[in-house]
């Protein structure tokens, strides 16, 4: 990673005398020169760390491959192409610029006129489309300084110094994500075309690498991630100090791990991505079923996305922190206890113990007696009917009294009903106070 009080230039060249005296000098123009010896390297650092680079440097007798003879003609060919490609994909340009000492007529030929859209006073001023090595490098370096601190993508990484080296380090594919919609808060002009639809998904599986955080600093069991797919919602309710029932898992103490306000913040992300989201590539429908259920709703799915993007930088300096205050790892593993062993069942069999335990007594159409209590998932905060005779929470169909206000911890009677979808499942309906009754 470089030194983020530089402007960061990806830079395509291989010849080591160069490489060693061109940085010296940038520097001294606010600009880190990060060198690549052919276009492959550099395509790598280009697609990794899209969001560290400000402005692309290549020199035009660069390689193509590691192993190919130097030729300007497929090498510019084949970067412009990637470039160009690579920001119509991120929806942000990365300004490209040529540095070299070869011939004037091989070189002009193979440059495109995309960079008219951001050098194109060097162009009338100079009547090239290169610049010289060793006559014209100051200028560019002036050059490259000036565009830089005017794009909106500086000035968003200025605003938020802090938030930006965190998104760096944490991952680049989310940092580029946070700054797009950070750039269109603060610089709408800059994303004339921003739509919030195709950040939902994003911010939701940004979430997900949360909890690969701390499935890395020993603080969630390993069974939460399976074939490297993270169980969102078991690591919802574990880090919220529930039993995640499905892995197998609760907190020895059964405290929250997160504050409540990170909480209600993890929940809404969730909530957002989880009807019509996964962490999988999103299909077209899917993308628009949601962005249509927000409008529809009477909502602003821009503020909505601008309010989710800023609630995730939240979340994420929160869980830095608190990785950073448990850094043993030994530690953290005493944290967990297994609730069951869910490696000596398969799925079936737990389900079909959970089948058997679910129905104790229940019959559909009896009334029965039962608690309210508090229910925290991915979906929100409601409440639901704990009963004796049931081993999970029953979901509530109606109140009989509306207007009375429920806390957890109400005695209230109800009458069981079987779920039509699933007949070892009941719901409880009719819920009504126990002392109402006559």
């Amino acid at each position: 990673m470089g030194n983020n009080d530089l402007i960061q230039v990806l830079w395509v060249e291989d010849d080591p005398n160069v490489t060693k005296t061109y940085p010296i000098k940038a520097e001294t123009f606010g600009l880190q020169l990060v060198p690549f010896p052919c276009w492959d390297d550099a395509k790598d650092a280009l697609e990794r760390d899209f969001c560290r680079w400000s402005a692309i440097i290549l020199d035009a007798k660069c390689k193509y491959h590691c192993d190919s003879n130097d030729s300007a003609i497929v090498f510019l060919r084949e970067a412009l192409k990637d470039i160009s490609t690579k920001c119509k994909v991120k929806n942000r340009i990365i300004p490209w610029y040529i540095l070299t000492g070869g011939d004037e007529n091989e070189v002009s030929d193979c440059i495109n006129d995309e960079r008219l859209d951001w050098d194109s006073d060097w162009t009338e001023k100079q009547h090239k489309k290169y610049y010289s090595k060793n006559v014209d490098n100051e200028e560019l370096y002036k050059r490259i300084k000036d565009h830089a601190q005017k794009s909106s993508r500086i000035q968003v990484q200025e605003l938020y110094r802090d938030l930006y080296e965190q998104l760096l380090e944490f991952n680049a594919d989310v940092c580029e994500d946070v700054l797009i919609i950070l750039e269109a808060i603060h610089f709408p002009s800059s994303h004339p075309d921003f739509n919030p639809k195709y950040y939902y998904n994003p911010l939701r599986k940004a979430l997900e690498k949360i909890f690969r955080l701390f499935r890395k600093a020993n603080i969630i069991p390993e069974e939460f991630i399976d074939k490297n797919k993270v169980n969102l919602n078991q690591c919802f309710m574990y880090v919220i100090g529930k039993e995640a029932e499905k892995v197998g898992f609760k907190r020895k103490d059964g405290k929250p791990i997160v504050p409540r306000y990170i909480q209600d913040m993890m929940s809404l992300i969730l909530n957002v991505g989880n009807v019509y989201s996964h962490t999988t590539e999103l299909s077209q429908e899917e993308i628009e079923k949601y962005d249509n259920y927000v409008k529809n709703s009477g909502g602003d799915s821009k503020l909505l996305i601008f309010s989710l993007a800023l609630q995730f930088c939240e979340i994420l300096h929160w869980a830095n922190n608190y990785v950073k205050d448990h850094p043993n790892i030994e530690e953290n593993f005493k944290g967990w206890e297994k609730i069951r062993d869910t490696k000596e069942c398969g799925d079936d069999v737990l389900k079909s113990t959970i089948r058997t335990e679910s129905n104790k007594g229940l019959v559909d159409g009896n009334y029965y007696e039962g608690k309210i209590v508090e229910i925290v998932n991915e979906r929100g905060t409601f409440f639901n009917i704990q009963n004796d005779q049931c081993s999970y929470k029953l979901r509530i169909i109606t109140w009989r009294d509306y207007k009375c206000t429920r806390r957890a911890g109400d005695v209230v009677l109800f009458k069981a009903v079987r779920d039509p979808n699933n007949e070892s499942y009941y719901k409880a309906d009719d819920v009504h106070l126990k002392e109402r009754e006559v």
